[in-house]
């Protein structure tokens, strides 16, 4: 798993690339822990370019989910542009009930953006 990290409009994309696995979700929940650093932090993850997720994977964005609500007002987490297979594991495990999920990057932006 490769990342960068960009800021659009006062939200955090964190683009990730390559497979989201066990041996990556550590470093994924650090990556993550720290972008989601107090209110008013919004954070996107952009999935365009993830080849695959497992339970870890999912594991990790439930829990960044559960940091940014327990962050403070206005803290935001959402994901943004996942392929089909990477959608269809979200599905499966029902966790696209409880996450946010957007189909593109500039949606997501435009949903997370500060007033």
């Amino acid at each position: 798993m490769d990342y960068r990290i960009d800021t659009q409009d006062g939200v955090k994309v964190v683009r990730l690339s390559g497979p989201v696995d066990v041996s990556q979700a550590l470093q994924l929940r650090e990556l993550l822990g720290g972008q989601i650093d107090g209110p008013g932090a919004r954070v996107l993850v952009d999935l365009s370019d993830v080849t695959l997720i497992d339970s870890s994977g999912i594991g990790v964005m439930v829990g960044a989910h559960r940091r940014a609500d327990g962050a403070g007002a206005g803290a935001a987490f959402a994901l943004a542009g996942a392929g089909t297979t990477v959608a269809r594991v979200f599905s499966l495990t029902r966790t696209d009930r409880l996450l946010r999920l957007y189909d593109s990057v500039p949606a997501g932006v435009e949903a997370l953006r500060p007033a």
